[in-house]
């Protein structure tokens, strides 16, 4: 699994010029599911999205996460992390997993994190969505569980 994470002052997705979600202070999460990965990727992603420090704290430092600030999390599915760019000029996707296993891994993450205590909002799988953020800092980190 691949995820971009984006300290946010704020996010929006829309679908069809029509906003479908939109997020206050938080962290926008593009994510990305890749073939070798399983259910538990879900749990990593969670615990590392909700302890994470990315916000700033004393001192202006990186000292507190998302649930210290009482942020929300956008998630956006984006399968083209999985992209292979180092040869030619043409991306390649054979490491993405196949549309119906990332679907149900989509569905999953966004189903445990409504088991969660992490305020989130979330995009359409395989939908042609437009974001539009403030990237707070910048701040972005990549990760790869």
């Amino acid at each position: 699994m691949k995820i971009i994470v984006q300290r946010v002052s704020s996010a929006k997705v829309s679908i069809n010029n029509e906003t479908h979600a939109s997020i206050k202070k938080g962290i926008l999460a593009y994510v990305c599911f890749e073939i070798d990965d399983k259910d538990e990727v879900i749990d990593k992603f969670i615990h590392k999205i909700g302890s994470f420090s990315i916000f700033r704290g004393e001192n202006d430092e990186m000292s507190l996460n998302l649930k210290n600030v009482e942020g929300e999390l956008l998630i956006i599915s984006q399968f083209t992390l999985a992209a292979v760019t180092e040869k030619g000029n043409k991306p390649s996707f054979h490491r993405a997993l196949d549309s119906k296993n990332a679907n149900y891994l989509y569905n999953l993450l966004i189903q445990r994190l409504s088991d969660s205590p992490i305020r989130f909002q979330s995009g359409v799988f395989g939908a042609d969505m437009d974001i539009q953020s403030i990237n707070e800092g910048p701040v972005t980190f990549l990760f790869e569980l």
